[in-house]
Parts: C-alpha cells; structure tokens; sequence
C-alpha cells in the first residue's frame, strides 16, 4: 500500500509492526520480521529518514513512531512535490526530443492513428495532459447515444483547465447531449454554437491537436491526426479563434440585470425570467429549429408556440429577432 510513497514491502511490514509498539530496538524487529540484525536496523532508520519515525539513543538505541497524520501526510507532500519537479521538466526533455527528431523527420509533425479505439485512447491521453487550456469543435454523429463526457474532461475542469467549446447547432437537437452540455457549462466550460463547425477537434495547450481524417456513418473515427507543436498547430488555433469569435453563447450563466439605463428603459417590476423561460431564449438565439426546441423541453407545438408568444409580448417586440435584441438588453440572454 506504501509503495508509491517510496516503502517497500520489508519497510513498511516494519512500519506496521512499529506503529504497534510504545517503541522498538533493531533486535527485536529483527526477531518479528525474521531479519538480521544490521537489515533491521537499516530498515529503521529509513523509516527515520522518511519522517515515519524517531531515533532515541541508547544501549541498545530505540525507535518511536510518529503519529501517521503527520508523518504520512508529510512524506506524501514530499513526494508531491518531487512529481511536481519532474512534472516541470516535461516540457524541456520534450522540447530538446522533438526538436532533434523533427531535424531528421519533419514528418513526425503529424501522426496519424487508426482505429476508433486507439483514437478515442490519445483524446483522452491528450486531455488529461492539458494544464492550462482546451479548444474544441464537437459535432454529430456521436460514437455513443448516452450523452455522456468522458471524467478526463470533468477532471481537467476540476484541475481549473480553461475549456471553450463551439458546438455545431445540431448538437442541441439531441436531448442527451443538450443536457450534458448544459451540465459541462455548470462546471466551468464556455460553450458557444455555430450553424456547422468545420471539423471535429480538440487542441490542448495550443501546442497538441487532434482531429479526425475519417469517420463512419455512426460517428466512429477509424483514422485521425495527432498534430504536434508547428505551424500547423498554430493555424488550427487560428480556426478556432475566428469561429468562436462568430459563435453565440449557449446555457451560460447571466448576470442580475445592471441599473436601468434612462436611454434603454426596461421595465423594473419584470420579475427575473424564469430558468425555463431563459432556456427556451437560449435555444431560439441559437437558432434551433422549434420542433428540436420543443422535444427537447418536452412541450407540445401548441405550448410551444403560446410560450414564445408569451416572451415576445413581454419583451414588447413584434418579432423574434427583436425578441432576442430585448432580451439582452435587458440582461436575460
């Protein structure tokens, strides 16, 4: 059990047998564990060394334990930090190894992989590297139907990784995938829909990407490219950029409506909307078709319609266009 925090078996047998008694000598471990007598003693003192236990001189010498909250905890912040220092280092040690295979090989710049299992395995090996950001494009046909994302994605959010996502409009017609969504956007991500993305990709860190060359029918990509740091990556950031730029905000959180401006009135007994009235706002302003609207809020046509018609009047537009002007104007979408 104490292996990753630098014990092996001998040591931390020894380490159990310690932490039963008031205080040990070398000899008596030695008899316990069936040792002799200068392995003990070695043993001891490593614990000694690790922070697990205390030296008390003497004829013969004596160890205590010490209290496992502190010394456990502390050898494992050791060790932390040790991760943390080589964890540090990868990016010179990967530097110095591209930059001397890319001399010989420019073509090692971009791999391709195959197979929708290998695939799906460097996506999240590539995730689970990111420290500071995530790009993606996402778009149907999906590989599964449950809607799910993978804990690498929740993990990176969880670790403070910035993730933006721009999402083709269509997404939004699948309820498993509009609920995961919405549920990603409660984490931290930034999600933003288009009419089409022209791709499915995912970049870490601006320096890695991958995206798909080919794929199936049912959304399994049998061969993608794994792009590492160049000019290429640089121009799939590029791509990125400019179409979230022209992307529209989905599921985000708003904030209360400011001050009323005397230039922009709006009436200030509007109740704050409702969370459904603010999601039917979202999904018009995203430009889902109303029959996707309405599955996916679970209403009839005839509520459909009657609800949009309810949020126009309110707003005091004549049309839906002006709708969604209000509507954020006045702090709703």
């Amino acid at each position: 059990m104490l292996e990753p925090v630098g014990l092996d078996e001998v040591t931390e047998r020894a380490y159990g047998v310690l932490l039963h008694e008031e205080q040990l000598t070398a000899g008596h471990l030695a008899g316990i564990l069936d040792l002799a007598p200068a392995r003990a003693r070695q043993v001891l003192d490593g614990l000694v060394t690790a922070g697990l236990a205390q030296y008390h001189q003497g004829r013969p010498a004596r160890y205590r334990p010490v209290d496992p909250r502190t010394g456990l905890t502390g050898l494992i912040r050791s060790r932390q930090r040790e991760l943390e220092r080589v964890a540090a280092s990868v990016e010179a040690y990967a530097a110095d190894y591209h930059e001397r295979n890319l001399r010989s090989d420019p073509r090692l710049l971009v791999e391709v992989i195959e197979g929708p299992n290998e695939v799906t395995r460097r996506v999240e090996l590539l995730v689970t590297s990111a420290e500071h950001e995530i790009l993606a494009f996402d778009a149907p046909p999906y590989v599964s139907s449950n809607g799910t994302t993978s804990p690498s994605e929740r993990d990176a959010l969880a670790r403070g990784v910035s993730v933006r996502a721009a999402y083709a409009t269509e997404v939004l017609a699948i309820p498993a995938r509009a609920e995961t969504l919405r549920e990603m956007v409660r984490l931290g991500e930034q999600a933003r829909v288009l009419p089409r993305v022209p791709t499915k990709l995912i970049v870490v860190d601006r320096r890695e990407a991958i995206l798909p060359l080919t794929g199936s029918d049912e959304g399994r990509r049998t061969t993608a490219a794994y792009v590492r740091r160049s000019g290429l990556s640089d121009a799939l950031v590029e791509l990125f950029e400019a179409h979230w730029a022209m992307a529209t905000p989905v599921f985000a959180a708003t904030e209360p409506p400011g001050p009323t401006d005397p230039a922009d009135p709006a009436d200030p007994a509007d109740p704050e909307i409702s969370p459904e009235d603010r999601a039917l706002l979202q999904l018009l302003n995203a430009g889902l078709k109303d029959e996707a609207i309405a599955r996916q809020l679970d209403l009839s046509q005839r509520t459909f319609r009657r609800r949009v018609a309810h949020l126009i009047h309110r707003l005091g537009a004549t049309s839906r266009f002006q709708a969604g002007t209000q509507a954020m104007r006045r702090g709703w979408l």
